[in-house]
């Protein structure tokens, strides 16, 4: 049985992810190249989480305590805004929760070999969805069976996993009792899947690398699932004409899909061509060659499907009219929503180009619209629930006025100084029965340049015709705007 250290960022999305995933994988670089240094076989498995094996480590630094004292210290001094965690233990999946108990207690987490069964054994089982990519139905009908621990899983006995889980239940019990082969190790034999891409003309821009690295990435994704197989551990390596190299291997529970692989290449090559200046490691040339590697293949995990259908065969119509609308012609551009926070209704959702994303991942499209990812929802000043069903991305100018046909401002003190009556929106009336608000937003004060101070006004409004609906109006620099409209 191999040591596993785990280190983790369980905010590193909420704190940086706001400013894109990009530029969070790009701070993110930083903390990997740190560790780096202290052992070349890490494995990224996933922003703001990081494992390596610890027995070569451990060994150089005097013992695993040492080890994780030297590793929380680089991390606190790298990122010390950022709560971090570093745990150590005999398999994958209790280092991954010892990390995340470091960080509660604010100090390494060291699980000897003597008590990590029963370390285990007392973990709620939801950590094997949050920490091992156990699907949410799994995970869920556990917990209504009235196993919530992994002890009382482990208990159902593995035969009864398997019969009812199949390939995942399998897994489970490999987790649950500290059996986990997901061993970062040198040395490894090079696989069957591996392809190389050489680019003739060197690239410099991280998206034209991924862009010609497209077909590449299909073809390993089709001949892995064509043996009924799928790639969980992959090592992606990228040479420049100047035969400077870098090499990085990910993890992915669920397994890889050509979007993933994508996005995790981008995010590799955009934390390593940086401006020379600014990175005296950065590489002096472009890309020229790019190999993929799968390190670790599986067979496919058996996808119970909905006892009425559900989601997934609504997911399955969803990804054939994106892949149809994309065949059509190359200038079709098909995006998802992502969350993003913010105060601004017109930018609380960025839009994904779907080439990115896993469109058949219900965990990750949950995770990426309802959960934002880490990032923080209840930002002060933002629209309250429920959300606008259509938002103006240019919001046209309109009037607000009272009983006299005066327009309608706001005081200093960000209270109406008139009635709203009417609202004016092109050519058509509508008449206000109920005014929301107004609620005042001041954001980048402390910047003269970028400082923008206005108020935002619901209203509820029939017009002419009878019919009603709500408006999202705002006011910046004496004139009012209709931001949204609510159903």
């Amino acid at each position: 049985m191999t040591r596993c250290v785990a280190v983790v960022f369980p905010k590193w999305r909420q704190h940086h992810g706001q400013l894109g995933e990009e530029h969070a994988y790009l701070l993110f670089e930083q903390v990997v190249r740190a560790i780096s240094d202290v052992s070349p076989l890490i494995e990224v498995e996933d922003l703001g989480t990081i494992v390596l094996a610890a027995r070569g480590p451990s060994r150089y630094f005097g013992g695993d305590e040492l080890l994780a004292q030297y590793l929380f210290d680089i991390c606190h001094n790298t990122h010390s805004e950022i709560p971090c965690g570093v745990g150590i233990a005999d398999s994958r999946f209790a280092a991954m929760a010892a990390a995340h108990l470091s960080v509660t207690r604010g100090r390494p987490c060291v699980i000897d070999k003597s008590v990590t069964e029963a370390f285990i054994d007392a973990l709620p089982v939801a950590a094997l969805g949050r920490l091992c990519g156990v699907s949410v139905n799994t995970v869920d009908l556990f917990e209504r069976l009235g196993l919530r621990t992994c002890a009382a899983v482990r208990a159902v006995g593995q035969s009864a996993l398997i019969d009812r889980f199949g390939i995942e239940g399998s897994r489970v019990y490999q987790l649950i009792c500290a059996d986990d082969v997901r061993i970062i190790t040198p040395g490894v034999t090079p696989s069957d899947f591996a392809a190389v891409l050489d680019i003739e003309t060197p690239l410099t821009n991280a998206a034209h690398v991924v862009a010609v690295a497209r077909k590449t990435i299909e073809s390993v994704v089709q001949t892995i699932s064509g043996h009924g197989q799928q790639c969980i551990r992959l090592m992606m390596s990228c040479e420049t004409d100047h035969a400077e190299h870098v090499s990085r291997i990910w993890g992915e529970p669920r397994g890889f899909s050509v979007p993933v692989i994508a996005q995790r290449l981008l995010c590799q090559l955009e934390g390593w061509l940086t401006d020379a200046s600014a990175d005296p490691d950065a590489p002096t040339s472009g890309v020229v060659r790019v190999e993929f590697t799968p390190l670790e293949c599986r067979e496919v995990l058996v996808v119970q499907p909905l006892l009425w259908g559900g989601q997934q065969e609504n997911t399955e119509r969803a990804s054939r009219a994106a892949t149809m609308a994309l065949a059509v012609d190359d200038t079709v551009e098909v995006c998802v929503p992502r969350w993003e926070g913010g105060r601004d209704v017109a930018t609380v959702y960025s839009r994904v180009p779907v080439s990115l994303v896993n469109l058949s991942d219900l965990h990750a499209g949950e995770k990426r619209v309802m959960v934002g990812d880490g990032v923080a929802r209840e930002w002060s000043g933002s629209v309250p629930r429920p959300s606008p069903a259509a938002i103006a991305p240019s919001p046209p100018p309109i009037r607000l006025i009272d009983v006299t046909g005066r327009d309608v401002g706001v005081t200093s003190r960000h209270e109406l100084d008139v009635a709203p009556v009417v609202v004016e929106v092109g050519r058509h009336r509508y008449h206000v029965e109920r005014v929301g608000g107004p609620w005042p937003v001041e954001e980048r004060w402390w910047d003269p340049r970028r400082k923008r101070r206005h108020v935002r006004l619901q209203l509820l409004v029939r017009h002419t015709s009878g019919a009603v609906g709500v408006f999202l109006v705002g006011l910046e620099h004496q004139q009012w705007t209709l931001l949204a409209r609510y159903e």
